[in-house]
């Protein structure tokens, strides 16, 4: 059940003043920036202090041009807390747009996993992830999860990325709309691949051929996903200001993109996919 950033803290100020704190928390959400002022405000509360440079503080994101979480980053932050706490009472870590642990073979995922199993004494780990459906099973099964509610976001102050508003322009016939919206979907998607490759081939030496072509295929999926979910978002966001759909139809498209996720997960051909889905939202079948 999503709550108001305000609820977690609350919530969690709780678990510390009843000594019930877990020692892993999976904060998932639909922005990262707003994930990651959560994560540092419960630091904060444990630590009795902001982050900031306190000795007892940690974290790690994704820092190379590929994007993703390293297996060194993770046991440089191992390191840090197998080591007692110099002022607060836990050593807090913090792992933002964890889902980037996955990316590949998860090498670095699976270099924490025993970390999680048997957390070290003293210590406390929040992750942070926009696409906990990109999280090993087993990640996510040793972590209490909190999710951030859309409510805490003004939507209103978002501008719509160019291809959405495409998709909302497009031609007025709804058969022809369906299938100028399958090409639209089809030409950004393509836009992420080859944005996923030219950075991959900037940072050529960083990673082996194999691992970069894994890497890149993972980042393309990320982002065809958040694409759908954006999508999603927008639909009903939209729908607060402007009164052009009905609640029935905005129902169907949602469940429409949500048919289009298994499928595309099921690695059914995407073309098709998206077509289908895109004539699911006007009704046509």
């Amino acid at each position: 059940m999503p709550f108001r950033a305000e609820e977690l803290r609350q919530r969690f100020a709780a678990s510390i003043e009843k000594g019930r704190m877990g020692h892993s928390y999976l904060l998932t959400g639909d922005r990262s920036d707003a994930l990651e002022n959560l994560a540092l405000s419960l630091a904060g509360q444990v630590l009795g202090a902001a982050p900031g440079d306190h000795p007892d503080f940690h974290s790690i994101r994704p820092e190379s041009k590929s994007r993703h979480i390293t297996v060194e980053q993770v046991r440089e932050l191992e390191r840090e807390l197998y080591l007692r706490p110099f002022l607060a009472p836990l050593k807090v870590a913090v792992i933002f747009d964890a889902e980037r642990m996955c990316l590949g073979a998860a090498s670095a995922a699976n270099a924490f996993l025993k970390t999680l199993e048997e957390p070290p004494a003293h210590t406390l780990i929040l992750l942070t992830s926009g696409r906990p459906a990109m999280l090993l099973p087993t990640i996510i099964s040793r972590c209490l999860r909190l999710d951030l509610g859309f409510d805490d976001f003004d939507s209103t102050a978002v501008a719509a990325p160019a291809w959405l508003c495409r998709w909302h322009d497009s031609h007025p016939a709804p058969t022809l709309r369906a299938y100028a919206r399958a090409q639209i979907l089809h030409e950004h998607w393509a836009g992420i691949r080859e944005a996923a490759e030219t950075r991959f081939k900037e940072n050529a030496g960083e990673v082996e051929e194999d691992v970069a072509k894994a890497l890149v295929e993972a980042e393309f999926q990320l982002g065809r996903q958040e694409s759908i979910a954006q999508l999603q978002r927008w639909i009903w966001r939209r729908a607060e200001n402007v009164a052009d759909s009905t609640e029935p139809e905005r129902l169907r498209a949602v469940k429409a993109l949500e048919e289009l996720q298994t499928s595309l997960a099921q690695n059914l051909d995407a073309h098709l996919a998206v077509e289908v889905a895109c004539l699911r939202i006007e009704g046509l079948i």
